[in-house]
């Protein structure tokens, strides 16, 4: 399997080699052209299994419930591009069965057969982050693709690292986090606009991204104009 990633910047897509026999899984609604010797199936299940419960977690961690899953139908090998909802970066991280994955709400894009997609509960903390309670997980050995919503930085936490909760795009869970205020107290932090920040702890990288989604549909629900009845 050959995984390249095209464009740069704010347009990149995730180009997908398939041999025969093997099998890749993407997010539903990303793949937006494959060669026609690529079979395409919908379905709620992972290597792992769980089937309609799985799906209904994948929701809760804002991710879809389905999962568009392709396979080449002949000897040859079969291509697929995908791309991400939003207008941004797209990375492949290579898991070797030492660590899991923990991915924010909406950064999954796809992920070879030998991975196993679960979710995580990150208590009810989550709550006052503004973002999914829920964290996907992704186990095993294989090949990651997440996406995110501008540029993605990669930063290796060794000791402490600070991140506002909706640039996370996805860590390893070697890490320990917790939430916390932005500003010296809740009300600082609320008229600084600032909100909601993750402290990690201990060693393992940890991916944001340059541009908050949430922000960023707040100012544009703004400027729309009010809805005629």
């Amino acid at each position: 399997m050959k995984i390249e990633i095209q464009g740069e910047g704010a347009f990149s897509s995730a180009l997908i080699e398939i041999d025969p026999g093997e099998r890749f899984m993407s997010e539903s609604g990303a793949m937006f052209h494959a060669t026609v010797n690529v079979d395409i199936d919908v379905t709620t299940r992972t290597r792992g299994g769980g089937g309609f419960l799985k799906g209904i977690k994948r929701m809760l961690a804002a991710d879809s419930f389905f999962l568009s899953t392709y396979t080449s139908t002949d000897a040859i090998p079969g291509k697929i591009g995908l791309s991400p909802t939003l207008q941004g970066e797209v990375q492949v991280v290579e898991l070797d069965g030492s660590s899991q994955w923990l991915c924010a709400g909406g950064s999954y894009l796809g992920s070879s057969e030998d991975l196993e997609l679960d979710t995580q509960f990150q208590g009810f903390k989550g709550m006052f982050s503004g973002e999914s309670l829920f964290f996907l997980d992704v186990s095993g050995r294989g090949q990651l693709l997440v996406s995110a919503f501008g540029r993605i930085v990669e930063h290796y936490c060794e000791g402490e690292l600070i991140v506002d909760t909706g640039h996370l795009v996805a860590f390893e869970d070697s890490l320990e986090y917790s939430l916390s205020k932005a500003g010296g107290s809740w009300r600082h932090s609320f008229f600084a606009g600032e909100g909601v920040i993750m402290k990690f702890r201990g060693r393992g990288r940890v991916l944001v991204q340059s541009h908050n989604p949430s922000a960023v549909g707040t100012v544009l629900g703004a400027l729309l104009p009010p809805r005629q009845g």
